[in-house]
Formats: C-alpha cells, structure tokens, sequence
C-alpha cells in the first residue's frame, strides 16, 4: 500500500505543479464595450489636436522657391534678356547685397525672386534699358535651413542647399529610424500671415504606396518632425513574446500574429487584453477567447500605445506539452520538458 501511494504521489506532482503554474495570473476587470468606448474617445480628442494640420494638397500649387526669402550666401543666377552680357552669377553678400553690372550693389536681403526681379528690372529702366525683363534663377539656397528632428537616424539642422522634397530630405537625415511611426508633421511659416501652420504627411501612402502627392515641396526653413509610433507587448504562452511596433490601426490579431501566434500550451479562452485607462491610468483588463478573435472580433478590436496582450497557460496544455514517458523509478517514469523551449504553435 505504501509502495502504490509512493508511486501515485511521483505521477501526481508534476501535474499539480503545473496546475499551480497555470493560474490565471490576470483576472478581468472591464468588458471589451469600454475598451472600445475608451479607444473612439482617444480618436476624437486627436482629432480635435489635429484641427490645425493640413494636408500637403492644400497648397496652392508647388511653391519651389516662388515663397523663398532671399539672404546671405545663396548664390544666384541672374538673366537679362536684353543683353547677354549683364547675365551674373553672383552670392547673396552678408549684407544681402548682389553686386551686378551697371548697377554695382542692389539690396536683396528677404525677398522672393519675383520682388527681387521686379526691383532691377526697375533700376536697368531707370537708366540703361527701356522695357528689361529679368529672371533670377535660386542656384545655392543656403541662408535658411531645414530642421530634420523625430524618428529618423541621423536628426539635425542642414543647408537648404537645393530644391528638395520630403524624400530627398529623409534620405539626407539617413532614413526613418526603427521606431518611426506613419505620420510626418512639416512645420512652415506662412510668408503673408507670418503664422506657423503645420502639415500632416501619410508616410504609409508615400512609401509603401508610392503616392507622390504626399512627397511634398520642403522650403527653407520648415521643420519636419517624424512621430514615433507607439508599442504594444505580447507575452505569456505565445512563440515570440516581445515589443512590437503599432504601424496604422494594428488589431490584437496582428499583434498576435507578429508574436508567431499561440503556443500550444496556450489557454484559449484566457486571452488577456491589459490596458492603462483615464487620467489616473488605472489597469483595466478584459478577457477574450481565441475562438471569437478567429471569429472576426479580433480585427475589430484596435490597439492602443502601451497596451499588453498575455496569453495564459492551460493546466492540460502545459502536461500535454512537457510531458513524457521515460525508464526511472520501478520501470517506469515520468518526465518534464518545458514546453516553453519548443517552437509547436497553434
């Protein structure tokens, strides 16, 4: 009798170990109606943030260098198609002087290249040429900068030495970084109102669509910012728990794809959704059934920034997993392998 208890207790104690180890170690607090509640009050207080950003298509057609100001150290070309030989290149000097022929210095500092034409077109009419037509050609932008700051490899403030857009200036800050969420936020001084408006890019369109719309004219003097996107945390009984990146509107079933999915000793109904809500960020947590998130659910259900997504272990799953039969004690044995280690999913 004792020999048999001896043997039963050997068999037994891995299971109600694993049983231990298989307690729903999140216990659901909320339903999945106030995380969806929580999630469209989020959307409309961005919304509402968002009431002064405009999309690059509201510019009035492509101001290259019409709105540039010009200053000290652009280089220019100047033509006059009256005469050949008072065509110049010449630097805007650090009094925002060009020196030209006949007319020796010519104060240029803030203007655009339309009022910079218009005002010697006006001096050559005073005394040398009856009807001059004058265009000046903006070669070397270099008295304003842009400034590249946000998710990019390498952010910083640089010449605005060429007519650039968006995409040429990525690639002089070394591209997006990891970490780089879909929207870029370009900041530029209105020249008539003197007003800051920002202008929202959709880097998704533009890079993984093509969309050349979105790969607007940078000007000198824009500050482009490059918004990091959020994260959420995939851990418990899944294959590769970690960090991964909220891309767009990422749904718990993408998240829980990126993870490599459930493993097998997974629990399928303790699926676990862990999100920080309110202004006192309270933990509130509602549990999902894996059959349900199949059913549809899951691609209706959005993540937000920091939310967590745990996957309990089931009693059963864990013994079925790491269980084995091997020779030990009277013949026979038992054996445990962490079912943890092993790449099965569902």
């Amino acid at each position: 009798m004792l020999l048999k208890r001896i043997v039963q207790l050997y068999f037994l104690l891995p299971i109600l170990l694993l049983s231990g180890c298989a307690d729903e170690q999140f216990q659901a607090t909320t339903n999945l109606e106030q995380f969806r509640q929580q999630y469209e009050e989020k959307q409309k207080t961005f919304n509402r943030s968002q009431k002064d950003v405009f999309s690059p298509d509201t510019l009035s057609g492509d101001t290259g260098t019409g709105d540039y100001l010009l200053g000290a150290g652009d280089l220019l070309t100047v033509k006059v198609y009256e005469s050949d030989e008072l065509d110049t290149e010449v630097r805007v000097s650090s009094r925002g002087e060009i020196s030209l022929p006949l007319l020796d210095n010519v104060d240029v500092f803030n203007l655009t290249t339309a009022e910079a034409e218009e005002k010697i077109e006006s001096l050559y009419q005073e005394k040398y040429i009856h009807d001059p037509h004058v265009i000046i050609h903006i070669k070397e932008h270099v008295s304003k900068q842009i400034t590249l700051v946000g998710a990019v490899n390498k952010p910083g403030t640089y010449d605005y030495v060429t007519r650039r857009r968006l995409l040429d200036v990525l690639a002089v800050g070394n591209g997006l970084s990891e970490k780089a969420g879909a929207i870029a936020y370009v900041t530029r001084e209105d020249p008539e109102t003197k007003e800051r408006k920002r202008y929202a890019i959709n880097l998704e369109s533009l890079l993984q669509q093509g969309n050349m719309r979105e790969n607007m004219v940078i000007l000198g003097g824009d500050v482009i910012f490059i918004a990091k996107s959020g994260q959420c945390f995939v851990d418990g009984a899944v294959r590769k728990p970690g960090n991964y990146p909220l891309k767009g509107k990422m749904t718990i079933t993408e998240a829980l794809a990126l993870a490599g999915g459930l493993a097998s000793y997974a629990d399928d109904n303790g699926i676990k959704l862990i999100r920080y809500m309110g202004p006192d960020r309270e933990r509130a947590i509602v549990s999902l059934r894996y059959s349900d998130l199949q059913g549809g659910m899951g691609d209706t259900l959005f993540l937000q920034d920091q939310d967590v997504i745990f996957a309990e272990s089931s009693s059963m799953g864990l013994m079925t997993s790491g269980s084995g039969i091997s020779v030990g004690f009277l013949g026979t044995g038992f054996t445990y392998r962490d079912p943890k280690s092993t790449t099965s999913s569902k």
